[in-house]
């Protein structure tokens, strides 16, 4: 499946014990098996990381030695978001077979199209619809669905006679910057032209955007995971290249992941980290690769964190890809994802009191 010099299918293979088994019958119930991932976001364009419509940067104060400081700071929301919808680009390229989506089908769940005998997927994040509902496009069933979270209905499942509240099993800190918000944050005019014209009339308008150069430290940790659905999540990870409101012409990023910790409890924050390189560089604005080298000099004290990034390299020579291929993508469909939701739908089954007596778990 993997190369044997490739350090994350060592790392997996070392740590299998804090991996789940596809084939447990028990996979809905967490047994606290963690896999921590912490991250540097590199600003290489000038990205605004808001909450939403326009407005400032999101700030948070952070108390260092008895100093409030100030930083912008990404929030879990948005880095879940973006995750989501990296992770379905890459399900997309490796679309499930007919006789795939027909045993989730068979297990109930709707969302499956069916064009002269060919049935295709998708799942997408929707606007709220008319009604007030919220993730309308998501489809219930796909790898995406089950480790980010989703809620499952009677549109999305036959015999779902209720809602029922997927969890994510994906959970973040806040991505934390290492520079003052004063140093990290400018204010910029911008032209609004109009659809469909050339010309910007006397429409303007300013927003605060992330300098370029500028590092935010965050964590997030994967519960309950297989191998594959881990390397799907790194996968997803570790190739976001924009972010942020008005991403396609401002939010250049890059994204390297620094280190790897499998426990069954969590070792570090994003906080931590930032609190120290913050103490180191008095939260000015110093080369991306400085803030790198102090984040990798505080996991290394973590004695289980394997280190990913090279304290000694330019940060674009930090080429950090995890790739998941499409062989294993059809696996996680197959095997790994098909078990998850046949247990999705037994257990439903037997909450609505729905399971046949004497029948057997598929």
């Amino acid at each position: 499946m993997s190369q044997v010099n490739d350090p994350i299918a060592q790392f997996l293979r070392e740590n299998n014990k804090y991996l789940r088994n596809s084939d447990e019958a028990d996979r809905l119930f967490s047994k606290g098996r963690k896999i921590e991932v912490v991250y540097a976001v590199v600003s290489k364009g000038i990205p605004l990381f808001r909450t939403e419509g326009v407005g400032d940067v999101n700030v948070l104060d952070i108390n260092i030695g008895g100093k409030v400081i100030s930083v912008p700071t990404i929030l879990p929301e948005k880095m879940q978001a973006k995750l989501r919808r990296r992770m379905l680009e890459i399900l997309r390229n490796n679309n499930p077979d007919n006789n795939t989506l027909t045993k989730y089908e068979q297990l109930g769940f709707i969302k499956i199209t069916d064009n002269n005998g060919i049935k295709s997927w998708n799942c997408y994040v929707a606007p709220p619809g008319s009604e007030g509902g919220t993730d309308i496009g998501l489809c219930g069933y796909c790898p995406s669905c089950n480790i980010l979270g989703s809620i499952i209905t009677r549109n999305e499942l036959k015999t779902a006679g209720t809602a029922y509240g997927l969890k994510s099993r994906v959970v973040h800190d806040p991505a934390f910057g290492t520079t003052t918000y004063k140093d990290a944050v400018v204010e910029l005019t911008h032209n609004k032209v109009g659809d469909g014209v050339s010309y910007t009339g006397m429409s303007l308008f300013q927003e605060s955007h992330v300098v370029p150069g500028v590092v935010f430290i965050g964590k997030l940790v994967i519960y309950d995971a297989t191998e594959l659905e881990t390397k799907l999540v790194l996968s997803s990870l570790s190739s976001i290249s924009r972010m942020g409101g008005g991403e396609t012409k401002y939010g250049s990023v890059q994204v390297i992941i620094l280190g790897l910790n499998a426990s069954d409890r969590e070792t570090v924050s994003s906080y931590d980290i930032t609190r120290y390189v913050i103490q180191k560089t008095e939260g000015k604005l110093v080369s991306p690769e400085d803030v790198i080298k102090l984040s990798v000099e505080y996991l290394k004290n973590i004695k289980s964190f394997k280190i990913l990034a090279d304290p000694n390299k330019k940060i674009d020579e930090q080429n950090i890809q995890i790739n998941i291929n499409n062989n294993e993508i059809t696996t996680l469909w197959a095997k790994d994802n098909y078990n998850y939701s046949i247990a999705i739908v037994n257990y439903i089954k037997k909450v609505e009191g729905k399971e046949k007596k004497g029948s057997q778990k598929k």
